[in-house]
């Protein structure tokens, strides 16, 4: 025979626990299907040369982004997706925004990170950065990464020519090591092109012996 005290007083203290659990639990799931992306995009900017500070037609533009999950042990990371372009002749290009879900809390998402290449060019740098040692912190933190740079309107990226071969060289093996977990069916454009040089630069060395 059940009681007032059975069926009541005993159900009203568990009561508030329940609740905080099923909080807790919501906004686990909640947490877990926010866009972990850096950003939401999309991305843009103009490249041109640092030399002549003529548009740069022709530039792989790669941006990719990651998927990390959490563990006692630190973080996984893995590719998740990407997307690549040409600039236009004006030297421009726009990489398309993207969202990503999971309802796992401990996975979150990272990106895009952005990579360039065009023949006889290095890597590409934003002259806004000049004398960013005395901005102020926030605005130091709110430019620190692509994602966040690129959303801005009128951002210039300025690649300088590498003017002899060990340069060249040296640059695409820096560029090979930052894209090597995009897989090359994922950036057909940057993977030509890479290649493409190459065999130019071992050309060129061929006939220098």
């Amino acid at each position: 025979m059940s009681t007032p005290m059975d069926s009541g007083a005993c159900c009203r203290s568990d009561l508030p626990m329940t609740r905080l659990l099923g909080v807790v639990l919501i906004f686990a799931i909640l947490l877990g299907m926010r866009p972990w992306a850096e950003a939401a995009g999309p991305w843009q900017a103009q490249v041109v040369s640092a030399d002549s500070k003529q548009p740069l037609e022709g530039v792989v533009v790669l941006a990719w982004w990651t998927r990390h999950v959490r563990s006692l042990g630190g973080f996984s990371e893995e590719y998740r997706d990407s997307q690549e372009v040409l600039t236009d002749m004006d030297g421009r290009f726009t990489i398309e925004s993207r969202w990503f879900f999971s309802l796992n809390p401990l996975v979150f998402f990272r990106g895009p990170f952005i990579a360039m290449f065009k023949s006889g060019y290095g890597d590409y740098g934003w002259p806004g950065y000049a004398g960013s040692e005395t901005w102020p912190p926030e605005k130091r933190k709110a430019l620190q990464t692509e994602a966040q740079l690129l959303q801005l309107d009128g951002i210039v990226l300025e690649m300088p020519v590498l003017p002899n071969t060990e340069q060249r060289a040296k640059y695409l093996a820096d560029l090979s090591g930052r894209i090597s977990g995009v897989p090359h069916d994922r950036c057909p454009l940057m993977h030509e092109a890479t290649m493409e040089e190459r065999k130019a630069l071992e050309s060129r060395d061929r006939i220098r012996r």
